[in-house]
C-alpha cells in the first residue's frame, strides 16, 4: 500500500490515506505505528470496519484491554460504544457525554493504557470535535526552574478523584488508588512529557492541599494553551489513533439536537509510567 500522510495540527497529528487496515501488511502497519510515535495523533482515513475486523486490526498496535466503564459492543467486548444516545443514569438522564473535560485514558490504573483507537461509524456533519493536547511540548515551554521543581514529584490518581469535573459511575470505585510521575518519560521515544489528568488526579505525594492543588492547577492551565492543541473535525469512517503517554484529549458535544455520533472505542495495554 503507498501511505498518503497529511499533517494537520503542525506540531501534532496527522492524516493517512490510501490505506486499508483490514488488509495492511507488516510493513504498513509498521510505518502507521512510527507515524503515530512521530505525531501523536494518527487518524486513517475512509476505514470500513466490522466489529471483529476493527478489532483485528486494531490489535496489531498492541494488546487489546476489555474496559468496563462504558457501554460494550454485544459481540466484542473489548469495544466500547459512544453515543449520542448515552445518558446519565446516575443524575438527570440528560446527554451523557463520556471524556467531556480534559483527561489521558486510565491514568487512574497502575498500568493505564498506551493508545486509544476511536473508530467514527457515524459523526454528525458539524461539531462533536475532539480537543487533543500535546504535552510533549507543554513539558518544553516549562521554564528550567518548573522542570526542576516537578521533576521527582508524583500524583496520586484515582477513579473517583475529589477533583473530577464528570460523575462516574460507582462500578470501578473499588480499584486501589495509582500513583504516577507528574513527568513521565516515554518508553518508546525516551522523551519526557508532563502527565496530567484533571478528572483523574488527587493530589501530590508529600504536598499539603492547598499547595497540590494550586500547582495541579497551574500546570494544566499551563497544558491546554491554545498552541499546544489539535482539534479534530471527524469525517464518518476515520479511525483516529492516539498516544496517552504524551498526549491529553476531550470531547465536545457541540453537535446539534437529533444529530448522531457514534464511536467504536478500543484501548490497547500499556506499561507502569516512569
Amino acid at each position: 500500500m503507498t501511505l498518503t500522510l497529511t499533517n494537520l495540527g503542525g506540531h501534532m497529528a496527522a492524516a493517512v490515506e490510501g490505506v486499508d487496515l483490514a488488509a495492511a501488511d507488516g510493513a504498513t502497519v509498521a510505518a502507521l505505528r512510527q507515524s503515530l510515535l512521530d505525531h501523536l495523533v494518527l487518524c486513517i482515513r475512509g476505514q470500513d470496519l466490522a466489529p471483529r475486523d476493527y478489532l483485528a486490526a486494531m490489535a496489531r498496535f498492541g494488546t487489546p484491554l476489555v474496559r468496563r466503564q462504558q457501554s460494550q459492543h454485544p459481540e466484542v467486548e473489548a469495544i466500547n460504544i459512544l453515543s449520542s444516545e448515552d445518558r446519565d443514569m446516575l443524575g438527570d438522564g440528560k446527554r451523557l457525554v463520556v471524556g467531556a473535560h480534559w483527561h489521558t485514558d486510565d491514568s487512574f490504573m497502575a498500568k493505564p493504557c498506551s493508545l486509544t483507537m476511536l473508530y467514527g461509524v457515524e459523526v454528525p456533519e458539524t461539531g462533536g470535535d475532539t480537543q487533543f493536547t500535546n504535552m510533549y511540548a507543554a513539558y518544553d515551554g516549562l521554564t528550567n526552574a518548573m522542570k526542576a521543581r516537578i521533576g521527582e514529584l508524583r500524583v496520586v490518581h484515582k477513579w473517583d478523584s475529589s477533583r473530577k469535573g464528570t460523575r462516574v459511575a460507582t462500578l470501578a470505585s473499588s480499584l486501589p488508588d495509582a500513583t504516577h510521575p507528574l513527568v513521565r518519560t516515554h518508553p518508546e521515544t525516551g522523551r519526557k512529557a508532563l502527565y496530567l489528568n484533571p478528572n483523574r488526579m488527587e493530589r501530590i505525594v508529600g504536598m499539603d492541599r492547598s499547595a497540590s492543588d494550586a500547582l495541579l492547577d497551574g500546570l494544566i492551565t499551563h497544558a491546554i494553551q491554545p498552541q499546544f492543541q489539535y482539534r479534530h473535525k471527524w469525517r464518518s469512517r476515520d479511525v483516529v489513533i492516539w498516544d496517552n503517554r504524551c498526549t491529553m484529549h476531550k470531547a465536545n458535544a457541540d453537535y446539534p439536537a437529533g444529530a448522531r455520533r457514534f464511536m467504536h472505542r478500543i484501548v490497547v495495554e500499556g506499561t507502569v509510567p516512569v
